[in-house]
């Protein structure tokens, strides 16, 4: 008895296709958020640690905002996406904001990001 053997058909072929653009096409929507998102924690964790806890909101805010203008971060305010809270054993900034893009028609991604980074 022979066997033919048969590859993949046209609609399948669609189907893959269809599916590999719908990932390709989440990628491209998530991705830069990420990259932002990596670039703002390394601006963060690269203020001086030992200063952090001297230095007044304001100075704070001020030194995060010429960081964010330099690596083209523009679309997020430093005013409401960080928080500073003073307590006496140290400083704690939260970083905590939401990045919806829109996918296909009615359907949006949301991408929220909350990190804590404590200064003594």
């Amino acid at each position: 008895m022979k066997s033919k053997q048969q590859g993949a058909s046209f609609l399948s072929w669609i189907v893959i296709a269809a599916m590999v653009s719908a990932i390709g096409l989440a990628a491209a929507r998530v991705v830069p958020a990420y990259v932002d998102y990596r670039t703002i924690t390394t601006l963060i964790e690269a203020l001086p640690a030992d200063k952090v806890h001297t230095m007044s909101k304001a100075e704070i805010k001020d030194a995060l905002k010429k960081r964010f203008l330099i690596n083209n971060i523009r679309d997020l305010d430093i005013n409401e996406i960080l928080q500073i809270d003073r307590k006496r054993e140290g400083t704690v900034l939260v970083l905590k904001y939401e990045v919806r893009e829109p996918l296909i028609y009615n359907i949006s991604i949301l991408v929220a990001f909350d990190r804590q980074f404590t200064y003594t």
